[in-house]
């Protein structure tokens, strides 16, 4: 005989379901006369000993599939880490070794500048043209536009061989070891300049003194020429003198490398002089100052032209 059902249904209710089995409506209890639904399963537990009456134990997902460790893997992971690491020493001793390269550029260009004047050949020091460049970015200098142009370099370098009067006073006082000296004529073939390179000992103070000494010069109604005329056998400038000097300029040369001065003394090739006016025009200093003043300015030009030739020789010879 089979037993009771449970307490609180009621058996054979049409078109519910009986535990654990879908009976069709007006089926028997239980359903095709099987034990109360479950098709031969005991009371919906499914078979599975031990599971609660009536309940249904929901299927768990299997766990996650724990990956592997290898031991390549691991290696090179590692070996990754090691080259990260030595790429990172290996671009701070790039850095290190440029900044120690840069440094050795200041040195040599301290070394260089020095002796530019005597190891490089003078023609060199002085260009056969002196001319703004061709660009912004060109290294090179258009001739076509040249301002000066030489017509020829003295084989004299002693000081008192190429400098006069106060100028002189002044560079021997300093220190001077030697001076080149080279002779240039505008594009019209009207004015001639002599320029001279004074070679310095290397100091900041010397080069302040100097400075200060052109700084006076300026001011003078009528200063020497500074430079001694090069007068150049068998050109335009065969009969320059320094008695044909109109006006003199003078300044250290820029650059901190480079322990130099230049002086530059400027005249007319047919020997015309200037602050000699007639009449009312000559009665006073002032007007003779006025007079040689495109002289002086002719003088001014040669010089700032050498200033930056030698800046940019500094440059390329260190380069």
């Amino acid at each position: 005989m089979p037993p009771p059902p449970p307490p609180g249904r009621q058996q054979g209710s049409p078109g519910t379901p009986a535990y654990g089995g879908q009976a069709p409506h007006g089926a028997p209890y239980g359903g095709q006369g099987a034990p109360y639904g479950g098709q031969g399963t005991p009371y919906a537990g499914q078979g599975m000993p031990g599971a609660p009456y009536g309940a249904v134990p929901a299927p768990q997902p299997p766990p996650p599939a724990r990956p592997k460790k290898t031991t390549g893997r691991t290696c090179l992971s590692a070996f990754l880490g090691i080259v990260g690491g030595l790429a990172m020493l290996g671009g701070g001793a790039l850095t290190a070794h440029a900044f120690s390269n840069h440094s050795q550029n200041i040195a040599n260009r301290t070394e260089y500048g020095a002796s530019m004047w005597r190891n490089e050949p003078a023609d060199k020091l002085f260009p056969d043209t002196l001319a703004p460049r061709k660009g912004s970015q060109s290294e090179g200098t258009d001739r076509k536009r040249a301002q000066w142009h030489r017509i020829g370099i003295s084989e004299k370098t002693g000081c008192a061989d190429g400098l006069s009067g106060a100028t002189a006073t002044e560079a021997e006082k300093l220190g001077c070891k030697a001076v080149l000296r080279a002779t240039y004529v505008d594009p019209t073939g009207n004015t001639v300049a002599t320029a001279a390179l004074v070679v310095l000992p290397k100091s900041d103070s010397v080069k302040t003194e100097m400075s200060t000494f052109f700084d006076a010069e300026k001011d003078k109604d009528n200063p020497g020429p500074g430079v001694k005329a090069y007068g150049v056998p068998g050109t335009i400038a065969a009969r320059w003198s320094d008695a044909r000097a109109n006006g003199s300029a003078g300044r250290p040369v820029t650059d901190l490398y480079l322990p130099y001065a230049l002086v530059a003394s400027a005249g007319a090739v047919d020997g015309r002089k200037a602050g000699e006016l007639p009449g009312e025009w000559g009665r006073y200093s002032l007007d003779a100052k006025q007079d040689r003043a495109p002289w002086r300015g002719a003088a001014d030009g040669l010089v700032d032209a050498l200033n930056l030739h030698l800046m940019d020789l500094l440059t390329e010879g260190t380069s």
